[in-house]
Formats: C-alpha cells, structure tokens, sequence
C-alpha cells in the first residue's frame, strides 16, 4: 500500500500529563474505533504528507485505516504523529473531561456528545484517560460501533435517493431542452408570420386611397372598405400570435420551475406531503367554465400548482404563477397582475412584504385579490368556486 515508517523503539509504560495514556498505551481493541471516527480525511491526507508516505496506485481508504492502526500500537513517528494530532485537535474536549473524577460525570459528558453530534473529540478525551472505568470506556466503545452501522445505513439510503434524483433531473434536462428548441421554432415561425401580414398590412395602406373629405358610400368606395376588413381581419391574427408566443414563454417557465424544485434539498419533500394531506377531489369544487379567466397565483407550492394547472385549463382558464419574490424578480409581478383577471394569494406560504406588494397593485389596478388561509389545494379550489361567470370575484 505505501512505504511504512521503520521503528525499533518499543512501546513506552509512562503515562501522559494528569493520567492520560498515550496512544500506543490505549488497548488495541480502540485503535480501530478511534482511527475511523476521530480522523477525517483532511487528518488521513495531511499525517501521510507529513509522514512522506508514497501510496500506491491501488491503495484504498481502507488500505490507508489498516495501516494507521497497525502502527498505531507502537511509539514510532507515526503513532506520536496521531497522538500529537488528536491532542491538538480536541484540546477543549481533553480539558471537559479531565475537570471530572466519577464514573457518573463522565457517563454524563459521554451522554450529551452523542446527544449533540460531538462524538469524536468525547470518544478520544475518554478512552485516553487511565481513571475513566473499563465499564464507561466500553459502554462509549458500543455506541460508536452502532452508529457506525446507523451511519452506513444512511449513507446508502442517501445515496439511492441521489441516484433516482440524478435519473429524474436528467429526463427532466431533456424535456426542458425539447420544449426550448420547439418554442424557439414557434417564436421563428410566428416572427415570420409577424412581419409577412405587417408587410400585408403596410401594402393595403398604401394601396387604401385617403379620401378627401367625408362622402356617401359610393361604387368606388367599396375597394377601400374591404381593405380595411381585411386589415382588421390581419389585425386580429397577429394579436392570435402573440397570444400563443406568450403561452409558450408561460410553459418553459413552468418546465424550468419544476426542474429547479428537483435541486432543492430533500428536506422540502416534508412541505410537500404537509400540502398534499387532507385534499381529495379539488377539481368537483371549480367552476366547470372560467370564460377564459387569467388566475394569478402568488407564493404558494409549486405541487399545488402542477395539479390544479390542468383542471384550469380544462375549464377554460388560464394559470399564472408568481413565487412572491423568492427566485422570480420582483419587477415581473406587476406585469401579471396586469394581465390577470383575479390574483389568489395564500398568506401561509408568502412573505407578508410580497403580500402587502401583491396586495396594493390590486387595488390600484382595480384587480380582484382573494387572500387563501392555506397554501392547500383545497383552499385553491374553494377560492375558485367563488369567482362570478362574468370574471369577477368576492374577496
């Protein structure tokens, strides 16, 4: 594995200062325990660049462990190094346990490390201490042991979660890439239908003649007239055009939001099931016709969001979507409300500064704004259920 440190010194029999063993002095039945918890990685590479070990190209990690806890019996440069390292390391622990004298104080301290986390400098200032009993040393021996096995446990279960977020992140790359390149084929072909019916609509311009003052429809004002329809008529199609351009530009975003909620930690996935419990049939609750409403949805979930799109959509409405604020920018929000016809805002999953922001809009563009208990999708639904078939909302 690597070229080992040559000693003929033999072990020593002192003990260190206030009755702590050296390393070499401590049973070999800790060497293993105390190598694999109390040194990192960053312990393992600065002791062999230290030590001016040259490791060979098929070493291990466990390679590296069995070779430090085999010289770690021995008073050689290598175990005086370690021991060395651990005394600097975890001086403040060393000096915790020292300050007691009973079986009971230090089973105590050993209680609250492995309460709070700090296993590895407790485990290290106790078994290097002579006074400590066999009976706590071994106690504290076997609670290491264990959450070795715990920590595997869930280093493996993190890593299949890993794994299935990487497969989902990448199908999800993919859609996200697809949907970019037909939207910018969309946008180019409606950029080309754009300027063909501008150039349509400049020709029947220049080919309308301006009449020169008022008259009484005649024979030969019948071509201007129909001109004019049909400039209308293009007038119209072009509106279509750009109503689709910004229905493509609303799903990307929505395919981007989605794809970033796979990065997120997977401590959200607990926010998640807390939004989804209690909601059954929310669709039975919307209007079976939104006359082609524009919701605005500020903050909220994105879950939420992803289940209630399609029932919208079925019923003739149109969903929007703002996060308050969070990862959109603040300036876009003005834009929705604009073209929303009711903003919904749940105050339990916004900021009360983006609700108040949200709020004044509304009332200065004379928007309706329903504030929602919860972000749920059952609050959703029943804010739904009250819009007018007009387009307009009690608040």
């Amino acid at each position: 594995m690597c070229d080992r440190c040559a000693t003929t010194q033999t072990p020593s029999l002192t003990l260190g200062s206030r009755g702590r063993l050296k390393l070499w002095l401590v049973p070999r039945d800790y060497h293993c325990a105390i190598i694999g918890t109390c040194f990192s990685h960053e312990d393992m590479a600065w002791m062999i660049r230290r030590l001016g070990l040259k490791l060979s190209t098929d070493a291990r990690d466990y390679d590296i462990h069995r070779y430090f806890v085999e010289n770690a019996a021995s008073p050689g440069p290598v175990a005086k190094l370690m021991h060395k390292r651990l005394d600097e390391k975890y001086a403040g622990e060393i000096r915790r346990f020292a300050r007691e004298s009973t079986e009971a104080g230090w089973q105590s301290l050993w209680d609250a490390a492995r309460e709070g986390g700090t296993v590895a400098p407790a485990f290290w200032a106790l078994v290097s201490r002579e006074d400590v009993p066999h009976t706590v040393k071994m106690r504290a021996y076997a609670d290491v042991h264990m959450l070795s096995h715990l920590m595997g446990g869930e280093n493996r279960k993190h890593l299949r979660e890993k794994q299935e977020l990487t497969r989902r992140l990448g199908d999800l790359t993919d859609r996200l890439a697809r949907a970019e390149r037909a939207e910018t084929d969309r946008l180019t072909e409606r950029d080309a239908r754009i300027k063909a019916l501008e150039a349509e609509v400049a020709a029947l311009r220049r080919a309308a003649p301006a009449p020169a003052r008022p008259a009484l429809p005649t024979a030969s004002a019948r071509p201007s007239t129909r001109a004019m329809r049909e400039m209308e008529t293009l007038r119209r199609r072009v509106s279509a055009e750009r109503a689709r351009a910004r229905a493509a530009e609303t799903e990307s975003d929505r395919l981007r939001r989605l794809l970033d909620g796979l990065s997120r930690p997977a401590a959200e996935t607990g926010a998640i099931r807390d939004g989804a419990e209690g909601e059954t049939d929310t669709g039975s609750t919307v209007p079976s016709d939104l006359a082609g409403q524009a919701i605005l949805y500020v903050g909220g979930r994105p879950q939420v969001l992803a289940r209630m799109r399609p029932t919208i959509e079925a019923r003739n409405g149109r969903l929007l979507h703002h996060d308050g604020g969070c990862e959109q920018a603040a300036r876009c929000l003005e834009g929705l409300v604009e073209r929303a016809d009711v903003v919904l805002c749940p105050i339990d999953c916004i900021s009360h500064d983006a609700c108040l922001r949200v709020k004044g809009l509304c009332r200065r563009m004379d928007k309706p704004f329903i504030p929602l208990r919860s972000a749920g999708a059952s609050s959703f639904a029943r804010a739904l259920s009250a819009l007018k078939p007009a387009g307009t909302a009690t608040a």
